[in-house]
C-alpha cells in the first residue's frame, strides 16, 4: 500500500477520486452523455421531479449555485425542463423530460454496476460497516 495511504483522510480523498474517473469512463462507454454530478441529479430526480432547485438542493446536498450550472446543462441536453409557476415568474420546478424519463434504467443499471465493481470483493457486512462510517462522516462534517 501507498504510504500516504496511513492517512484515512487521503485514502477517503484518493478513493473518491477513482469512484469518479471510473463512473465517468463508465458513461462515456454506455453514452449517456451525462457526467457523475449530472448522474446524482438525475437519480435524485427520479425520485420525484417537479420540486424546485431550492428543494432539488437539499434532496442532493449541492448548494443552489452548483446546481443551477447542472441544471442548464441537463436543460441543454434535453433532459429536464424548468416550469415556472403562474404566482411568481422567479420561482420554477424542475422537470424530467420524456427522454430522461427514457434513460432512468439505462442510469440505474450504470449506477448498479459501478456499486458492483466498487464493493466487488466485500461481504455484505462489510458493506454495512462500510455505509455506516460513510454516514457517520457525512453526519460529522
Amino acid at each position: 500500500m501507498l504510504q500516504i495511504f496511513d492517512s484515512t483522510c487521503l485514502l477517503l480523498a484518493k478513493a473518491e477520486q477513482k469512484h469518479y474517473n471510473y463512473t465517468k469512463k463508465l458513461l462515456e462507454k454506455e453514452k449517456l452523455n451525462i457526467t457523475p454530478g449530472q448522474m446524482a441529479v438525475l437519480y435524485t430526480l427520479y425520485k420525484g421531479d417537479g420540486i424546485s432547485i431550492t428543494e432539488l438542493s437539499k434532496k442532493c446536498y449541492l448548494d443552489n449555485s452548483t446546481l443551477t450550472g447542472i441544471i442548464d446543462r441537463l436543460e441543454r441536453a434535453g433532459l429536464v425542463l424548468r416550469i415556472g409557476q403562474q404566482d411568481d415568474r422567479r420561482s420554477f420546478f424542475i422537470h424530467l423530460t420524456e427522454t430522461a424519463t427514457d434513460l432512468q434504467n439505462q442510469v440505474a443499471d450504470a449506477m448498479n454496476r459501478i456499486c458492483m465493481a466498487m464493493l466487488d470483493e466485500c461481504t455484505e457486512d462489510e458493506i454495512a460497516v462500510f455505509r455506516k462510517v460513510l454516514m457517520n462522516i457525512f453526519a460529522k462534517l
